[in-house]
């Protein structure tokens, strides 16, 4: 990310953008493009001014040094064009123009800021959302090395200038509803400028260091807001776990704290932690992992589907062992959220982990919304890493290549006769 060529550096996610990349150490050249002068200012920003956009493209060929990523942030609204033909013009034919040209002058990484809904089968039919997938459409087709697409919600934050619009009163209404019923519904419905500019740059970061799921990388709403996270999205080599790793658990699920699903909205299954049954956990570090889970379900369970040839349903999961600084426990525990949304709980089950990785070390929140959006992110964390071939069991896909036998093995039937506590090849430890 040395050499970023960004625009629409002036707008509401675009000047959010612009501040936050004057902030990373790592891009050390920032050029703009815009028909007035970026508020930012910064010993490595090169501002261009050009009212006439119809030139654009030739001022982006002119930019030096030339750049490796462009992000583009453009876009502008009906009324403000004086009509749709207008911002048709802007929002689709001038990114296009914009996009082919950044190609044919080698430009690796191409980010572009679309909008929830486009492709959408009910409402992705509406001019504004044929502009954005014409723009991603092109993108995606130009063959870049790289090609990035965030699809935020409804832009949250207040624009210059702009009185009386939409965003007047849809900001408040759309925060008070998070207020009420928590942050995962604020996060659904829009997104704050600040929240798309970072998941913006960390996008364009995580690319540079070998870190994209792929050369086509499209984030939905709910990506958006982790993405906004500086941590890493990938953890472990796409060549699979490495040692100590795998660490395996086992034992019946037992009643928590009651404060996954009623603080959180993330449903926690504990495992018994004791020096006796779990020995060598007292030697991980507190914090969170990640891994596979597998479940013996009852056969009235309503989720019940076990792998063809076992007794146990196979899941990625999430977990945390240590003492939750946030809610101040006392006692050391392993909590784990199974990345599926189930229609009953499973108390008495039995249980299986495979541990295959760390996620972070455990630490304290000045609140409950930054912890909930710390664990999203871990969420997210899980669901990429084990996306990956040699992270995958071979049960779940058909490019997986993890082997999972110790998780599906037979046994663990009878309740208070699961083999607690077992480690690595299934020896007690």
């Amino acid at each position: 990310m040395s050499t970023v060529a960004l625009i629409g550096s002036t707008g509401l996610v675009g000047s959010n953008i612009l501040t936050t990349l004057i902030s990373q150490p790592t891009c050390t050249a920032i050029q703009t493009i815009s028909r007035r002068a970026p508020k930012s200012t910064s010993a490595k920003l090169n501002a261009v001014l050009e009212p006439d956009t119809t030139i654009w493209a030739s001022r982006l060929a002119a930019l030096s040094p030339q750049p490796t990523t462009v992000i583009s942030a453009l876009g502008t609204t009906r009324v403000a064009a004086g009509g749709i033909a207008n911002q048709w013009k802007i929002d689709h034919d001038l990114n296009v123009e914009l996009a082919k040209q950044a190609k044919a002058q080698g430009v690796k990484t191409f980010i572009f800021i679309s909008s929830a809904g486009t492709g959408n089968m009910i409402y992705g039919h509406g001019p504004y959302f044929k502009m954005k997938q014409g723009v991603e459409d092109t993108v995606k087709g130009l063959g870049f090395e790289h090609a990035v697409v965030l699809r935020p919600g409804m832009i949250l934050g207040e624009r210059e200038g702009k009185k009386g619009g939409t965003g007047e009163w849809l900001n408040p209404v759309v925060n008070g509803l998070g207020r009420v019923f928590g942050v995962g519904v604020r996060d659904a419905l829009g997104q704050d400028a600040v929240v798309i500019a970072r998941a913006a740059v960390n996008a364009a970061r995580l690319v540079e260091e070998g870190k994209a799921p792929g050369e086509y990388w499209l984030l939905d709403s709910s990506e958006v807001t982790v993405l906004k996270m500086s941590r890493p999205l990938l953890i472990g080599p796409p060549s699979g776990p490495l040692p100590p790793y795998p660490f395996h658990m086992e034992g019946l699920v037992i009643p928590g704290f009651g404060r996954g699903s009623k603080d959180l909205g993330i449903p926690t299954a504990n495992l018994p932690v004791s020096p006796t049954a779990t020995p060598w956990l007292d030697t991980l570090p507190s914090g969170v992992y990640f891994g596979w889970a597998s479940l013996r379900l009852p056969p009235s369970h309503p989720d019940y589907a076990p792998v063809p040839g076992s007794a146990y349903s196979l899941f990625p999961m999430v977990m945390s062992i240590g003492y939750n600084p946030f809610y101040k426990n006392t006692v050391r525990s392993a909590e784990v959220h199974v990345l599926r949304k189930f229609s009953a709980d499973f108390y008495g089950v039995t249980m299986r982990l495979g541990i295959l990785g760390f996620i972070r070390e455990e630490k304290d929140y000045k609140g409950l919304e930054a912890l909930i959006a710390d664990i999203e992110f871990d969420c997210e964390v899980a669901r990429k890493s084990l996306e990956r071939a040699a992270w995958m069991p071979r049960e779940v896909g058909e490019e997986g290549t993890l082997d999972c036998g110790w998780l599906l093995r037979p046994g663990g039937e009878e309740e208070g006769k699961g083999e607690e506590g077992k480690g690595e090849e299934g020896k007690e430890t």
